[in-house]
């Protein structure tokens, strides 16, 4: 669930193969007592992308470009720990091509230029820059009418999917996730003392409306769910939109067998599953995936982007692209 700073700052200076795709702003999201949020947006345009990229994330996009008259389903995106709102823009380039609204904030507090925040601060302040996230879009001059606010999806990885979760309804419970710490100590988010720091923030007395859910967010596609570990079919309960769950099989982060597995059988309807063969915790990531990233460090390099014999990154991605836009078109019908 955690990543190198450098292993972000290194996206910033690489050369890519110029790659068409749709248009892209760098938006800012108000957070009244707090900075300003910053949200990347893809969409629909008329606008051709130019041959060279221009992108923080290395991809030739039509940058600032009008969005092409119509209305669109939304999807918002949300990061890994230390992630940013760049760290998945091949799927959000798939899905804007395909026709959606794509909008990926950085989470204050909890993306790769800004770790200031406390584990009980980001796990409720992550769902909470979603909905703020969604107030700015549906009330902007410049996106408002382009926005189906009836078709709203989330997509989370790893602490996003945590995220997600929170957004969908999910609440977690402590004495259950305080427990399997007790029996798995080497779980990451048990190693690290997460739930003994939310335990200790009193996170655990909270009400259920305290975590974020948010009814106006319809469906939910979530990748390696950070923390899946720590909810019941109790706590689950609330959650009555569609979900899709996909899980790496040699995930050593955020381990199939406790999470993803467990959280599938605990949800009250039973989700879409993808259970990825020889898929690591970072399969779900391409775009820090480049030469100067190697070269700068080898060993992170090798952990983050490193594949098993027989297992293609940049074809498993395609292809969860693909079955993500057939899920949202189905569970988002126009």
């Amino acid at each position: 669930m955690r990543f190198s700073p450098l292993l972000f700052l290194i996206t910033f200076f690489f050369h890519s193969l110029a790659i068409a795709g749709p248009g892209f702003r760098l938006l800012e999201a108000p957070d009244p007592g707090y900075k300003a949020i910053a949200v990347g947006l893809w969409y629909p345009t008329d606008v051709a992308a130019p041959d060279s990229p221009n992108t923080k994330f290395g991809y030739a996009l039509a940058v600032d470009a009008p969005i092409k008259q119509g209305q669109y389903p939304l999807v918002l995106f949300s990061h890994g720990y230390s992630g940013w709102y760049g760290g998945h823009a091949d799927l959000a380039m798939a899905l804007a091509n395909a026709g959606f609204m794509v909008a990926a904030p950085s989470h204050t507090g909890n993306h790769f230029a800004d770790m200031s925040s406390s584990v009980d601060q980001w796990a409720l302040d992550r769902p909470r820059h979603i909905s703020l996230t969604l107030d700015f879009l549906l009330q902007n001059e410049l996106t408002r009418s382009a926005i189906d606010a009836k078709r709203v999806g989330v997509y989370g990885f790893s602490a996003g999917g945590f995220t997600a979760l929170s957004v969908i309804g999910a609440v977690p419970d402590f004495d259950h996730a305080t427990a399997l710490c007790r029996q798995s100590p080497d779980e990451f988010v048990c190693a690290e003392g997460m739930i003994d720091i939310m335990v200790k923030a009193k996170l655990d007395s909270l009400p259920s409306q305290a975590w974020g859910h948010d009814p106006r967010i319809r469906a939910a596609a979530i990748a390696a769910p950070g923390l899946a570990f720590a909810y019941t079919r109790k706590s689950l309960a609330d959650v009555d939109v569609p979900v899709q769950l996909w899980s790496a099989m040699n995930d050593h982060s955020v381990p199939h067998h406790s999470n993803a597995a467990p959280l599938a059988q605990r949800l009250p309807a039973r989700p879409e599953t993808h259970w990825i063969e020889k898929a690591s915790h970072f399969a779900f990531l391409i775009i820090p995936c480049r030469p100067a990233f190697k070269k700068a460090d080898p060993v992170e390099y090798e952990m983050v982007c490193g594949d098993a014999d027989g297992f293609d990154r940049r074809a498993f991605l395609e292809t969860m692209a693909q079955e993500m836009i057939r899920f949202f078109n189905e569970t988002l019908p126009g």
